[in-house]
């Protein structure tokens, strides 16, 4: 793609027409870092800091169908530019600008290459802080929906969005709705997303140093129209097979106990409640590839989760650390749609909490968590987490999971997985990341399907 070739060329042209300055850097997301001096320039009298970032992905994935008699193993290489312009408009007001170039290559066993390309349309808002001299501030566009563990939302949005920033207690709320296409793969906005009203909202009340209790909530209205019978699709990514009117309602305890130059003791506990209304439709595949849409049907949605941990490290060389885990979600939960379940126990960066490789819905599933890791030069973390799954009911589905195969409906002991994750993060100008896992499937799944998968993944990020 012409752009990912033009990235430094432009930044270079930008550094020597503008006068270079350095301004302290903001954090975007939770996961980006960007360097302390980044390019600043000049914009009709306003400063405008410029970044980004460059990220390669491999990734190889193995007998993700559990059957080791079947060659179906995937590589996947992935290249990402991000480019970013904040602008400060006056000491409240700023704007935001992201845009992201995404270049992907696939190869599975049997079947060709596949190459795609796109440009995503990132962050882009306007936020005015302390309004009328208030802790309050408004933001306006589309903004990054982010908490600490990302068990509720980490996504970016379009929205407006309120912020109380007191100093007992802090507040945020909004209202979302998707107004355009996210990527330029996509012919309109994506069928899932379409006529969904959103009102989420966080409220913390830090009650001791490094203490704090949180209630979170989400009313989910899917306004989008059911498909009339018969109704014709090009394929199943333009199908919307679920409308659900939903009310999530949560509460969270969270803290750290700290000894000076001594050990660290934290903690979690999440719960959520849901209900609501689903209409589920139908779709028949046709032979030439295009779906029709069939029978619509409805139903109440009712379910529970829970999250709670603990992560306990030792003020002795290395650091090393112990966190011990428990997840579950009932038969009937759902998860919000925008989460990313990512959670950082003793190390340096976040991982995803419920497993690298099976990468599971907390839907009609337990998920019991032990891990170790260490400290190992000034920002680098070494760490091995296990996980055990099992169903809450024996069901013939594992929502959203990665691997191919399904259970059988019989039995509940999903299965196991072990992760290795090695992050180093010396330098904010570069990264690294490995990710080594692999998952054990159990009695749940057919005995010709309980071969374990593989996956090894690569990650370097050049932030600039």
């Amino acid at each position: 793609m012409h752009y990912l070739r033009l990235t430094p060329t432009l930044l270079a042209v930008l550094a020597l027409a503008c006068p270079a300055q350095t301004i302290a850097p903001r954090a975007i997301s939770r996961d980006e870092v960007r360097p302390d001096e980044q390019l600043t320039v000049d914009l009709f009298g306003k400063p405008v800091r410029l970044g980004g970032s460059w990220e390669f992905t491999g990734e190889r994935r193995s007998n993700f169908d559990l059957d080791s008699t079947s060659a179906r193993d995937r590589r996947v290489r992935g290249h990402e530019v991000q480019l970013e312009a904040l602008m400060r408009i006056d000491p409240q007001t700023e704007a935001f600008a992201e845009i992201k170039g995404l270049h992907d290559t696939r190869r599975t066993q049997g079947d060709a290459k596949e190459t795609s390309r796109a440009l995503e349309r990132g962050q882009f808002w306007l936020k005015r802080d302390r309004l009328g001299g208030t802790p309050w501030s408004l933001q306006l566009g589309r903004v990054a929906l982010e908490e600490r563990r990302s068990w509720w939302w980490d996504d970016d949005l379009d929205a407006v969005r309120a912020v109380y920033a007191g100093s007992a207690w802090q507040l945020q709320t909004g209202l979302a709705r998707e107004v355009a296409k996210k990527s330029s793969a996509e012919r309109s906005i994506a069928p899932e997303s379409r006529g969904v009203t959103r009102w989420f909202g966080q409220a913390t009340w830090p009650w001791a140093q490094r203490h704090a209790l949180d209630a979170f909530w989400l009313l989910q209205r899917d306004g989008s129209s059911r498909p009339a019978p018969g109704s014709v699709f090009a394929n199943d990514d333009a199908t919307d097979p679920s409308d659900l009117r939903a009310r999530w309602l949560g509460l969270r305890a969270s803290g750290e106990w700290r000894v000076d130059k001594g050990p660290r003791l934290a903690y979690w506990a999440d719960t959520a409640w849901l209900s609501g209304r689903e209409r589920l439709t139908a779709f028949d595949e046709q032979d030439d590839g295009s779906v029709n849409a069939a029978q619509t049907t409805g139903s109440r949605v009712r379910g529970n989760a829970f999250d709670i941990g603990a992560t306990g490290s030792l003020a002795l060389p290395l650091r090393p650390s112990l966190t011990i885990g428990y997840a579950r979600g009932s038969s009937g939960y759902r998860l919000t749609g925008r989460p990313a379940h990512k959670a950082r126990f003793a190390g340096v960066k976040r991982w995803l909490r419920y497993g690298e490789l099976l990468q599971p819905e907390l839907s009609n599933l337990s998920v019991a968590t032990v891990g170790t890791g260490v400290r190992v030069l000034e920002n680098s973390s070494i760490e091995l987490v296990a996980h055990r799954y099992r169903q809450v009911r024996a069901a013939d589905a594992l929502r959203n999971a990665r691997p191919s195969a399904d259970p059988q409906g019989s039995q509940r002991a999903v299965g196991r997985e072990i992760n290795l994750l090695l992050a180093v993060r010396e330098s904010k100008r570069v990264e690294f990341l490995l990710k080594a896992a692999r998952f054990k499937p159990g009695a749940a799944f057919a005995p010709g399907e309980r071969d374990a998968a593989r996956a090894v993944e690569v990650v370097v990020t050049v932030n600039f």
